[in-house]
């Protein structure tokens, strides 16, 4: 049987800010430190329903979806850099956005940033969507090329004795 090497030099930690985001965080930080890989916080900006900021700002309302998807991202990378990058310490970290539909985005930016694992949180802002049309985790673990750690919400997360 031919042996299979198993090297783990990129992690994407698919971060959406929901209350899974810590432990999401802090598992793909531990894993990043272990492995010695690099960890690339990825943070997508869902754009479903926002053509119609276009719309409105064709009426003279002043509005456009790529206003908002700045203004979003701005807020964010904000946020990032206060409550993520400030704490990865020596852990050679990058902050990526991209902007569409989450599980989409996810598994193009596995391809794009040769990731060689991701970590998400079993879910994430949108409950009543997971539940009718599946969770961005549960379309990322089926199709993604890498391997997917998927980390159960805070309830689940023992503390230290």
């Amino acid at each position: 049987m031919e042996e299979c090497r198993v090297e783990i030099k990129r992690i994407i930690a698919a971060l959406d800010l929901s209350s899974y985001s810590e432990i999401t965080f802090s598992h793909a930080l531990t894993l990043a430190r272990a492995l010695g890989a690099e960890l690339i916080l990825l943070n997508v900006i869902n754009d479903r329903g926002l053509e119609v900021l276009n719309a409105l700002g064709a009426e003279g309302y002043g509005l456009s979806k790529e206003k908002y998807v700045e203004t979003v991202r701005t807020d964010r990378e904000a946020e990032f850099r206060r409550d993520y990058l400030s704490r990865v310490g020596e852990v050679p970290t990058r902050l990526v956005f991209r902007v569409g539909l989450p599980y989409e985005q996810v598994l193009k930016a596995i391809e794009k940033e040769q990731a060689d694992m991701v970590v998400i949180g079993a879910k994430g802002r949108s409950n009543l969507a997971g539940v009718l049309f599946g969770t961005t985790a549960e379309k990322v673990i089926r199709r993604a090329t890498c391997t997917v750690v998927s980390v159960r919400g805070p309830e689940h997360c023992r503390l230290p004795e």
